[in-house]
């Protein structure tokens, strides 16, 4: 797999990372353009284009937290999904991880936690709410997986970076 860090937003990627960005993810779950272009200069934040030989994979992005790696956003291009590319990609976080996913409602839900646990991921028992991205989008209830499992002390200790650390890259007003 090609990896290239997008570390600014006039890098040449940049452009067809944001398009499957925009497409993957609800605007409650994803910051607007500027805050992204300013989270980009942020050392903690890595914001992973994936390519291979036959072109454009997906998009990974996540943020090193005090030795914790909190997988912000990861999506494979609806032509490249079913070819292992998603398992390749989790590959490339530093564990320990964490990452947020919906709370199994229907089949796809149903399917992503599958895939998630095929990675080796644990749900763990704690309640977590992300703050909306964006003013005027509801906060999102999720689940919380990680790997390896982690106990409740870092699990509390995620909760308080995350919410100082990548939440400041909201355009939605503080809380």
């Amino acid at each position: 797999m090609i990896v290239t860090r997008i570390r600014s937003s006039a890098h040449p990627l940049a452009g067809e990372w944001w398009q499957l960005y925009e497409s993957a993810f609800p605007a409650c779950e994803r910051r607007g353009y500027k805050r992204h272009a300013e989270a980009l200069g942020d050392a903690a934040f890595h914001c992973l284009h994936l390519a291979d030989a036959a072109g454009f994979v997906g998009l990974l992005s996540y943020w090193m937290l005090d030795g914790l790696a909190y997988v912000e956003h990861l999506a494979i291009a609806a032509a490249r999904r079913g070819q292992g590319l998603g398992h390749r990609a989790l590959q490339l976080v530093p564990e320990p991880f964490i990452l947020e996913i919906e709370p199994v409602v229907d089949a796809a839900t149903a399917r992503r936690l599958s895939f998630y646990e095929s990675c080796g991921l644990v749900r763990l028992p704690q309640p977590h709410v992300q703050p909306a991205y964006q003013s005027g989008q509801p906060d999102v209830p999720l689940w919380l997986l990680s790997r390896p499992a982690l106990d409740a002390a870092a699990v509390a200790r995620f909760e308080e970076m995350f919410l100082t650390v990548p939440m400041r890259y909201r355009d939605a007003d503080s809380r």
